[in-house]
């Protein structure tokens, strides 16, 4: 939802928000099957996937709909630039915890790992409640 609001908020085409949330749910799903894969080369070649997946997003969102937002007036694009910032920030740490955490490399314990998602995931929503 957090992405259809950016799309909804830039008036993007049907096209582009369905190519947003296409490249969203591909990047959620493999993800998971990465988390579910017993092989660590299996683990983290899905990881990848994911990861490149949400690069993907991530640019989308920094350019097309930018770009899309910013034609709607000063205000959209500041509020968009401002909700955008933050999006990139914590979805950029999502893949860095799941490498080190328990499903990656085990570098943090499940404790700590369960902990930072949990805070990843209320700052997210907050930032759009």
């Amino acid at each position: 939802l957090l992405l259809l609001d950016l799309a909804l908020l830039a008036k993007v085409d049907r096209v582009s928000i369905g190519t947003l949330i296409g490249v969203d749910a591909l990047m959620i799903v493999t993800g998971l099957i990465g988390a579910l894969s017993q092989q660590p080369v299996a683990r983290y070649t899905w990881w990848l996937f994911s990861t490149i997946c949400m690069i993907v997003v991530l640019y989308f969102l920094a350019t097309s709909l930018r770009s899309a937002a910013k034609e709607r007036g000063p205000e959209v694009a500041s509020t968009f630039n401002t909700l955008t910032a933050l999006v990139l920030i914590l979805w950029t740490a999502y893949p860095i915890l799941w490498i080190i955490g328990t499903e990656g490399a085990g570098v943090v314990g499940l404790g700590v790992e369960t902990l930072l998602f949990m805070v990843l995931d209320v700052t997210a929503r907050i930032g759009f409640g």
